[in-house]
């Protein structure tokens, strides 16, 4: 049985779709305090990646691996961090907008137009988090809108998420 306007039945609707930034001043910039405690916990989480990536390399190779792991010159160490940072924050917010500190803490990245950031937004921001004192960008910025270096050099927000709208009764 065809429908009374002779169209298919199985098309999707047709309906207008809402500009980006009409929804970008709908969203409400994080506040400092959020913004610390995600920090905290991907930090906690980036210290868990580099322990368990060294357990790992102990059962695999063993004592000389851990013999040359406790003489790295702490340079090597730093870059082995650096590097676990880029991947952890570029993967995360790349792929999902968020980090499991931000999903814990109810934010999420967009860009300034309120979408979610691209790949490259999201290696930008993780390149920019280890500029130094890059972390005290944030303490400076208005407290409105908080935002460091490392949202401003990508051109993104970190937003609270948004919650469901209510059903109409």
């Amino acid at each position: 049985m065809n429908p009374p306007d002779g169209g298919n039945p199985y098309e999707s609707p047709l309906s207008a779709v809402a500009d980006a930034p009409a929804e970008a001043a709908a969203l409400t910039p994080a506040t400092k305090l959020r913004r610390f405690v995600h920090w905290m916990i991907d930090r906690l989480i980036v210290v868990g990646i580099i322990f368990l990536g060294m357990v790992a390399a102990g059962i695999v190779g063993g004592d000389e691996v851990l013999d040359w792991v406790e003489q790295l010159p702490w340079w090597q160490d730093q870059l082995i961090g650096f590097a676990v940072i880029i991947v952890y924050y570029t993967l995360m917010e790349g792929a999902t907008g968020t980090t499991i500190g931000k999903l814990l803490t109810g934010t999420r990245v967009v860009d300034e137009a309120g979408r979610p950031i691209t790949f490259g937004q999201a290696l930008l921001r993780s390149l920019s988090r280890i500029v130094p004192f890059e972390a005290f960008s944030i303490l400076f910025a208005d407290d409105d809108n908080p935002r460091g270096w490392h949202d401003r050099w990508p051109r993104t927000r970190v937003v609270l998420k948004r919650r469901p709208a209510a059903l109409p009764a």
